[in-house]
């Protein structure tokens, strides 16, 4: 065999041998989600009903919020990258709740209340927390978004009514207003999680420059509804989608949803006697049929409903909780107690607006 043939050859399986790695199968990316203790409920992007440890495949080179929850324990959240491929692993190490808690009464003017950077749903609220310091931000169209540090009291309520500072005349930002029918979609813009729409509970996205923004909506058995939303300064662009379901398998789906809310929110969820997370949030694939669902959150009473399940289909359940006993809590004294509601003009000397870029 002379020189030249050798050379072709060894070119053929030099050739041969990039096209193999090419086309050989990747492995796919996903996270591996675990927790000490174990058994804990986790959702990524809202998307629940999963429990650690367990893995769960994504959209890789793309970050998600991942939530991990445990009866007794304070809930965990974290932002996590998605490696392009293989398993990405997360670790949780969840802190149990302290023998005793105080509340919060917090009054949002239709913002959308996030507590130590978890959804807690809009409106009024009192929401059972464990002593010591917490983060608040309100998120709310046509104003500044809002944050700040409070701190809780045992057996104590701390009270708060925080104005918001609406856009001047002139405002370098616009907003999304996203709501979907039926609820229960997550909602990711340029492909970063940004909430869940609940009922009555759009998603406010706020503080976003001008320009052009990719919206996507998904919920288990629908289609992923995409549009481009175009946000112009001191203007909230508005989406009210109707989720379309998604085409029939080959054999019927056994399945639904519920999406579990409560008022006051932050109440934890068992299904079945099983615990699955804490008010707002969307469970999915679950068998059809009747099921009993309970709320428990603490110095209130149990809320416990029968629910049925529709296969393909969503079913939506608020339970509001009453105290478990007619004794109200010592409202605790702070600069943030003491504000004095401005919705309207936002402005209040105690007030703390950080303006984002």
């Amino acid at each position: 065999m002379n020189k030249t043939s050798s050379g072709s050859i060894l070119l053929f399986l030099a050739g041969l041998l990039v096209l193999l790695i090419s086309i050989a199968p990747v492995s796919a990316a996903q996270f591996r989600v675990y927790s000490d203790p174990a058994g804990a409920s986790f959702c990524v992007d809202n998307h629940c009903g999963y429990t650690t440890p367990d893995n769960f495949p994504a959209t890789p080179d793309t970050w998600y919020t991942i939530l991990v929850t445990h009866d007794g324990y304070q809930s965990w959240s974290d932002t996590v990258y998605l490696n392009p491929v293989g398993t990405t692993v997360v670790n949780a190490n969840l802190v149990q709740n302290p023998p005793s808690y105080g509340w919060l009464d917090i009054t949002s003017f239709g913002a959308d209340i996030y507590v130590d950077g978890i959804d807690r749903g809009n409106g009024n609220q009192r929401m059972t927390l464990s002593p010591g310091s917490h983060t608040l931000a309100l998120k709310k169209a046509g104003y500044y978004d809002y944050q700040d540090v409070f701190t809780i009291s045992p057996d104590r309520v701390t009270t708060l009514a925080p104005g918001m500072t609406p856009y001047p005349q002139s405002p370098a930002y616009g907003d999304l207003q996203i709501q979907s029918t039926p609820p229960g979609a997550a909602i990711l813009v340029n492909g970063d999680y940004k909430g869940t729409t609940f009922p009555g509970d759009p998603v406010y996205v706020t503080q976003l420059s001008p320009g052009t923004y990719t919206v996507s909506l998904s919920m288990p058995d629908y289609q992923t509804y995409t549009e481009s939303a175009t946000v112009e300064a001191g203007k909230t662009f508005g989406i009210v989608e109707v989720m379309v379901t998604a085409a029939p398998g080959p054999a019927p789906d056994a399945t639904g949803q519920i999406t579990a809310g409560s008022n006051p929110s932050g109440a934890s969820v068992f299904l079945d006697g099983k615990y699955k997370g804490i008010t707002p949030m969307v469970l999915v694939d679950i068998p059809e049929g009747s099921h009993t669902l309970m709320l428990r959150q603490g110095g209130f009473s149990d809320w416990v409903s029968t629910v049925t399940v529709t296969g393909g289909g969503y079913t939506a359940v608020t339970g509001t909780l009453v105290p478990a006993t007619p004794a109200t809590p010592q409202p605790t004294k702070s600069g943030l107690s003491l504000l004095i509601p401005l919705a309207g003009t936002g402005i209040g000397a105690l007030l703390m607006v950080r303006k984002r870029a």
